[in-house]
C-alpha cells in the first residue's frame, strides 16, 4: 500500500492489546480476496470501536473537488451533500486541507448566527437528520499529492463517551487512508467511487412527475409537499443542471440519463 508506512509508524509505542487488534485489522484489509471483502473488513473493524459509518474520499480539498468517495452513509444524504455543494463549506474539508491532522464535529448543534454560509448550517443539521451525532475527521496527503479524507461517524454527540480512544481513532483513520482505494467498492446503498450526482432524489422525483404532465399543484399533492417546496426543488434542479427553465431542466435530465420516462 502506498501510505502503509504512515500506519506502521503510528503503531510503535502503543500497548500490545491495541496494537494486536489493529494488526489483525490490517491483515484483514490487506489480504482480503476481493474489494468488497476489504470493505466488509473495514466495516467490521469500525463496528468494534462503535463507529456507525465510515467515509474515505480523495479530493482537492482547497478547491472542493471530490475525485472519488467510498462510504456506507445513507445514499440520499450523500446525494444531497454532493448536489448542494456542501464540500465547499464543510469545516473539516476547509480546515484539514490547509493543515493535516484531525478534528471532531458535533452534528445538529450549529446556530444560524455562527454559520458562515447557510449551507454550513444545512450541512451540520443535515448530518443530524441523517442519523449522526458526531464525526471524527482526518486528512492525509496521499502518494499522488491529493488529500485523503477519512470520516468516522457516530450516533452520539460526545466522542469521549465512545468506546474508542482518540489514539485508536487516529490509528484506525490512518489504516483506512492506507488501504481503502478508489476501487474498494462499498456494497449495498453505499456510494462507489463517484462523480458528483447533480440531482437529489427529490429533484428527480419532481422532474419525473413533470415529465408525466403534472403541474405544480398535482406534484405537491402526489409527494405530500407544499407547492412552495416543489417550486424550490425545481429551482434547485435548474441550478444544478444549469437550466434556464424547469422544462429545460427536464430535457437535460432526460438526455443525460438522470431520470427516465
Amino acid at each position: 500500500m502506498r501510505s502503509l508506512g504512515l500506519f506502521v509508524t503510528c503503531t510503535f509505542g502503543f500497548g500490545d492489546v491495541m496494537k494486536n487488534g489493529l494488526i489483525d485489522t490490517l491483515d484483514a484489509l490487506l489480504f482480503s480476496q476481493d474489494q468488497q471483502d476489504r470493505w466488509h473488513a473495514a466495516q467490521r473493524a469500525a463496528d468494534k470501536i462503535g463507529v456507525k459509518s465510515i467515509l474515505v474520499a480523495q479530493a482537492v480539498g482547497i478547491q472542493g473537488d471530490i475525485r472519488w468517495m467510498n462510504t456506507d452513509m445513507p445514499s440520499d444524504w450523500i446525494e444531497e451533500y454532493l448536489a448542494c455543494g456542501y464540500v465547499e463549506v464543510d469545516p473539516p474539508v476547509l480546515n484539514l486541507s490547509k493543515q493535516k491532522g484531525n478534528m471532531s464535529v458535533d452534528c445538529g448543534v450549529l446556530h444560524r448566527g455562527d454559520a458562515s454560509d447557510k449551507r454550513e448550517w444545512d450541512l451540520n443539521h443535515g448530518l443530524k437528520a441523517a442519523g449522526f451525532g458526531s464525526l471524527f475527521c482526518s486528512c492525509y496527503k496521499d502518494a499522488a499529492g491529493y488529500d485523503r479524507f477519512i470520516t468516522l461517524a457516530y450516533d452520539g454527540h460526545h466522542l469521549e463517551d465512545q468506546p474508542a480512544s482518540q489514539t485508536e481513532l487516529q490509528l484506525f483513520s490512518a489504516l483506512l487512508a492506507s488501504t481503502i482505494e478508489r476501487d474498494t467498492v462499498a456494497p449495498g446503498n453505499g456510494y462507489q467511487p463517484v462523480r458528483p450526482s447533480p440531482l437529489t432524489q427529490r429533484q428527480r422525483e419532481v422532474l419525473s412527475l413533470l415529465a408525466e404532465g403534472m403541474m405544480t399543484a398535482r406534484i405537491a399533492e402526489t409527494l405530500g409537499l407544499s407547492e412552495a417546496a416543489v417550486s424550490l426543488h425545481f429551482a434547485n434542479a435548474r441550478k444544478a443542471l444549469g437550466a434556464s427553465t424547469r422544462e429545460h431542466a427536464l430535457a437535460l435530465a432526460l438526455t443525460r440519463g438522470f431520470i427516465s420516462l
